[in-house]
């Protein structure tokens, strides 16, 4: 009888399409919430909720010593990782859901160019060319002159800018520490951070809002465990393109549950950008494969 085994690639499909689905519902129960509880008060009980479901990893594990030096990088870590999420919520309350998801790829975009200033790499010729497209993907999502450049889309520039500094804090968490250790310390960091933040807007939730909140952290986790297992199974150029499900899935919810208006704009703008995020993860690849040299075994 033969058995049938299910590829890393597919896996890793799987994953990605749950990790994408689960993002955008995670920011339906956001939208749903933010006309009532401040998006502060929102980000504190997504990250408060969202340990509280990863608790049982977390207490596997051995957190990092102090005596390592690595905390205050975990702690800039942590203040840039809450105010991309401050960011989002933010944005999620002005303009559509489809929107901010598009906006939202720009953050790899922004990181290669971080790591130019701040890791010191080299940009060839085919990073500048994926960041001058993504470029023209931006301009698209904001068109200038054709539409107000209101308070979202400024949040949305924001969040990305932020996420694509926490991108580069992990990069050099984790020449250091373990991936799981380096994801798990963003929720001990942020609690404390986005509960003095909030503390300034308290609200406490009521009635079936309480639902919502609680979907928030499961939603939160979820995500994050998904795209670690996709990750883990496939490069991350392998995976990426299917990262613009999340835009449909957005939209869809968006559309139908809150009457977001469909713009065809929207998804070329957030493809292109997405398009060349993937073209550079894919040549990162390439490159780092030719420069693996193969030794003879006597060497």
């Amino acid at each position: 009888m033969k058995i049938l085994t299910r590829s890393p690639l597919s896996s890793a499909t799987l994953y990605m399409l749950l990790y994408t689905l689960t993002f955008s519902a995670l920011w339906a129960c956001i939208r749903h919430l933010s006309s009532d509880i401040h998006p502060l008060v929102l980000v504190f009980f997504r990250t408060f909720f969202g340990m509280i479901f990863i608790l049982p990893v977390l207490l596997k594990i051995k957190l990092p010593a102090f005596s390592s030096g690595l905390y205050p990088l975990y702690f800039l870590r942590g203040v840039f990782n809450i105010t991309s999420v401050i960011g989002a919520f933010i944005t999620l309350s002005y303009i559509p859901m489809a929107d901010a998801v598009a906006f939202s790829y720009i953050a790899p975009i922004f990181a290669t160019i971080l790591a130019v200033f701040i890791l010191k790499e080299k940009i060839g010729k085919h990073r500048i060319f994926a960041i001058l497209i993504a470029f023209i993907g931006v301009i698209i999502l904001i068109r200038p002159g054709f539409q107000v450049i209101n308070v979202g889309i400024v949040t949305a520039l924001g969040a990305a800018v932020c996420f694509a500094a926490t991108l580069i804090c992990v990069k050099i968490l984790t020449r250091y520490e373990s991936p799981t250790i380096v994801s798990l310390m963003a929720f001990i960091i942020g609690i404390p951070i986005s509960f003095i933040a909030a503390l300034f807007y308290w609200t406490w939730p009521t009635g079936d809002q309480w639902i919502y909140i609680i979907a928030i952290g499961l939603l939160s986790a979820s995500a994050h465990i998904s795209l670690a297992k996709a990750l883990s199974k496939a490069e991350l150029s392998a995976i990426m393109p299917l990262d613009f499900t999340r835009i449909i899935f957005a939209a869809i919810l968006g559309i139908s549950l809150f009457g977001d208006p469909f713009n065809i704009m929207t998804f070329i703008g957030g493809g292109i950008i997405l398009a060349s995020a993937a073209y550079t993860a894919y040549r990162e690849k390439k490159m780092t494969l030719s420069n693996i040299k193969i030794y003879p075994e006597n060497s």
